[in-house]
């Protein structure tokens, strides 16, 4: 048999693996990766934030969750600067 050169062999699984990642490059991923979701607010939650106990909502309760008092006017739906237990329950169950 001939002798190859180290040169040529290292060409050779040079080219080789170029060609082979270009295939790969094409290929086309079927599986996406999840979001992460923010857990949903329950209604325990809106009696642990009800400080003053009162059935209602004020901004001030509401700044240790973000996502409420993010939201605060859009779950407020009557505008009376409270959200009550049903508007908070029609919030969470959107």
């Amino acid at each position: 048999m001939k002798n190859m050169s180290l040169i040529k062999v290292t060409f050779a699984v040079i080219a080789t693996a170029l060609a082979s990642s270009l295939v790969n490059a094409k290929d086309v991923m079927t599986k996406s990766i999840p979001a992460i979701a923010t857990p949903a607010p329950t209604s325990t939650q809106f009696d642990q934030l009800d400080l003053d106990k009162n059935g209602l909502l004020s901004l001030a309760e509401t700044q240790e969750v973000k996502l409420i008092n993010d939201a605060f006017t859009t779950i407020d739906s009557n505008s009376d600067a409270t959200i009550s237990k049903d508007e908070f329950t029609k919030y969470i169950t959107k």
